[in-house]
């Protein structure tokens, strides 16, 4: 037996693997989620907006009311699964409460759902939305980061972390209306040090509720010389419907 495998199954028996949608300890033993719960939460299935790919309501509806109302600067978003109370209370607790294992699971949700999405935007490379360092240093890990990794791991896409950076710390997006949350991004993100113009790339990020994290970030890159911005999210916002 590998080294490696050894040091997981050690690992797993003295901090037991948790199951994302339950929280109870994984069963049976081995797997990233329990059994009994894989099919508790579905991927986002038409119909969904065709610029942000929120869920709408109606078939024949093209797009949300916030996409119809404002101009986004990525070409198109989609989510995986809906942001629903089963999806906010996994990531609450991955994020700030120690679960880093359940990135395991969605990585590979993200990577089987999202490879339709991304064998047709044809990215050059996966860039994560980047943390600040100071969030950074107190939760140990950029949940979008390790999203991307996986990502790139199953779809053999490069990742480039370091090609985007947050250089000030803003408050809560979840904390703020919308307006806000506008405001509270602007010039927050800046060129990595491992930037390069690409023709096309993809932002990953954990949530999308109004785009305005991802726009931001999108901004940035664009007036750098980046093409074609895309965005895939683990979990999306449910959006209202309007017709054009």
């Amino acid at each position: 037996m590998k080294k490696c495998a050894v040091a997981e199954l050690l690992l797993d028996a003295v901090y037991p693997r948790r199951c994302p949608i339950c929280h109870d300890i994984v069963q049976p033993k081995g797997e990233l989620v329990c059994r009994s719960c894989a099919g508790k939460i579905q991927p986002i299935q038409e119909p969904y907006c065709k610029k942000c790919g929120k869920p709408i309501e109606k078939e024949e509806l093209e797009y949300c009311a916030d996409c119809a109302r404002r101009e986004h600067v990525f070409e198109e978003a989609a989510g995986i699964f809906a942001y629903d109370q089963t999806m906010q209370k996994s990531l609450m607790k991955c994020k700030y409460g120690g679960r880093r294992e359940y990135l395991d699971y969605y990585g590979q949700m993200m990577a089987r759902h999202g490879a339709k999405f991304l064998k047709r935007w044809q990215p050059q490379a996966i860039v994560p939305i980047p943390l600040h360092k100071t969030r950074m240093r107190l939760r140990g890990f950029n949940q979008s980061a390790e999203l991307a990794h996986a990502l790139g791991r199953e779809l053999s896409i490069p990742v480039q972390e370091h090609m985007l950076e947050k250089n000030r710390k803003t408050r809560p997006q979840k904390e703020l209306e919308e307006n806000q949350r506008r405001h509270n991004l602007l010039g927050a993100f800046s060129l990595g040090k491992d930037f390069h113009p690409l023709r096309s790339i993809v932002l990953v990020d954990d949530v999308y509720t109004t785009g305005s994290t991802v726009d931001e970030a999108a901004k940035c890159l664009k007036k750098a010389g980046v093409g074609k911005i895309y965005v895939l999210t683990l979990c999306t916002g449910k959006g209202f419907s309007i017709r054009f």
